[in-house]
This record gives C-alpha cells, structure tokens and sequence, in this order.
C-alpha cells in the first residue's frame, strides 16, 4: 500500500463541520437543517498530492474519488453516486481498506444530503465497525464525529429520545478531552444540532443556551468559516425573537448582518435584514423597520433571490398598514 495514499485518505477522512441554518419564523427560506457533503469532505486530493504522468491503480482510483468529490459539489447526486460504486470496486480490487472505509464514508455523507436516513444509518454504521477495527477507541474523535451524525439522523426520523441519548453520550466524551481547534469545533457542531432539537420540542430556553455556546466556541477558533459565524448570529436572534427578548434578538441580528456585509456575494443578506425589520416592527420603531425591509428588498433584487425579495414585501406590506 502507498504510503502516500494512505496519507491522503488519513487526512481527508479528518473531521470536518458544517453549519446549517435553524427553521427561521421569519424567514422560512431559511429551513435547510441537512449536512452538505461539500464541506464535510473539504480537501481537494490532487492539492495534497502530485499527480504522474503515468498513473498507477492507487492514483487512478485518487482520480476517481476526485471526480466524485466535484460531482457532489456541483449537485450531481446521481452521478456522483454511480462513480462512487466505480471507486468502490477498484478499492476493493487492489484491497485498499483505507480507500474503502473513504468511499463508504462519502456515500454516507452523500446519502444523509440527499436525506436518504435509512441509508446514511447503515453506511456510517459501517464506517464506525472498520474505524474501530483499525484500532479506533469509543472517543475517537471520528467515532464521535460519526455518533452525532447519527443522532442527527435520529432527530430527523423523529426519534428524539434515542438523538437526546446521543448527543449527551458524544457531549459527554467530548468534555472528558483535552482542548483543542477539532474537539472545540465538534462540541461546537454537537451543541449546534442539539439545541436544534429542543429547539423543535419548543423548548426556546435550552435550545438558546447550546447555541450560543456553539457560537462561543466556533468564534474563539482561528480557520472558522465567517459564513458559518454569521448563521449562527442569526439563529440566535431568531431564538431571542421567538421568545421575547427582542431587544437581544436586534442585537444578534444586527452582528450577524455586519458580518456578512464583510462576505463577498452574500445571497441571503437580504434575507437578515428582514428579520431585523420584523424585530423592529415589534418595537414600533416602524421607520427603522421599514429602512431594514427597503434594504432587505434591494438586497434581494441585487443577488436575485426571489425568496427574500417576497419576504421583503411583505414586511413592508404589514409596516404601512401599521402606520
């Protein structure tokens, strides 16, 4: 086996986060809650290694998961699948079981995108028995990756007791280890999912306390995405909104919203803008409600997200007919 190869799957099977929006009440275009492959997978290949001018079994089958991994990225399930099958089988032909449990690890990534559950179950099952019989402990960080994906899965097939169980099981090992960037950004991925699901059984207050110790941790690490800093800024505030702290639910999205001024091409900027209109509204302070819609709406013309711009008119709808 290449040891080059092994370096390659090693790394790319690191974890990896991604961070998705709560259901908003104020924005309902907002309601994506799924994990995206793209981000869970991260790493280009041929940026770790050099490629030959003659390639062998191992490059050719590097090549392969390559063109997987674009597949994905573009949303080209359906072929992304069909050449993940094609991997599979050449790893299992040259009995490379590091690229085996990859492949297996990307279907069940791709499988839990395209919210095939059942799927996504068995396949990160199937990761977790030969991570743990290459050696991995029960506090393997990509045990405990893979655990509170299955407690996400559990949440999204309505079984919220055993995806409680779960992510307290992976809270629990994950604060028994020592400090560092992927044990802060996995507890901070396990909070984030956790306070989603109180957050369904209407339980407000306990689902604010783990999202913002998310965002307390993913803030206090130097490499994480803006982008996702800035999501969770509005969740919060969208929280604080639906329990009555309007005052703090500004506050929240007022962060959120300079934040991603400072994000090129910012689709749903637009869309912050209207909760913070909305916020306003609550306020009666209707002429900064109606400021905060106007620009939310402008916004939403700009990058053409149609979503946005109706929720834009809308609120300015119900502003003048509450002046």
């Amino acid at each position: 086996m290449s040891s080059r190869f092994r370096c390659v799957l090693r790394k790319l099977l690191q974890v990896k986060y991604k961070y998705q929006p709560i259901p908003s009440t104020l924005y309902r275009q907002y309601n994506r809650c799924h994990v995206t492959v793209p981000c869970t997978l991260g790493i280009s290949i041929l940026t770790l290694i050099g490629l030959e001018k003659k390639l062998s079994a191992e490059d050719e089958l590097i090549q392969t998961i390559k063109h997987c991994v674009l597949f994905i990225q573009r949303e080209e399930y359906d072929k992304a699948e069909q050449l993940l099958h094609v991997a599979l089988r050449n790893a299992q032909q040259i009995n490379h079981q590091l690229a085996i449990t990859y492949v297996y690890d990307v279907m069940a990534n791709l499988a839990l995108e395209r919210e095939q559950y059942s799927k996504a179950k068995q396949l990160f099952i199937a990761v977790t028995q030969r991570i743990m019989a290459d050696g991995a402990t029960d506090d393997d960080l990509r045990v405990l990756h893979i655990s509170a994906k299955l407690a996400r899965i559990s949440h999204m097939q309505k079984e919220l007791t055993t995806a409680q169980l779960g992510y307290d099981w992976c809270l629990q090992k994950l604060s028994s280890k020592p400090a560092s960037d992927d044990v802060n950004k996995l507890m901070a991925l396990t909070e984030d999912w956790y306070g989603r699901l109180f957050l369904d059984c209407d339980q407000c207050e306990q689902a604010l306390n783990l999202l913002k110790s998310a965002y307390e941790r993913m803030k206090g690490i130097s490499d994480f995405d803006p982008e996702h800093l800035m999501v969770q800024l509005n969740d919060i505030g969208t929280v604080c909104d639906r329990i009555g702290r309007v005052d703090e639910s500004i506050s929240y999205f007022q962060q959120a919203i300079n934040l991603g001024k400072e994000i090129p091409d910012m689709n749903d900027l637009g869309s912050f803008y209207v909760n913070l209109g909305r916020a306003y509204m609550k306020k009666n302070l209707l002429d900064q409600a109606r400021k905060s819609c106007g620009h939310g709406w402008k916004l939403s013309i700009t990058v053409k997200n149609k979503d946005a711009k109706a929720e834009a008119e809308k609120c300015l709808k119900e502003i003048k007919n509450l002046s």
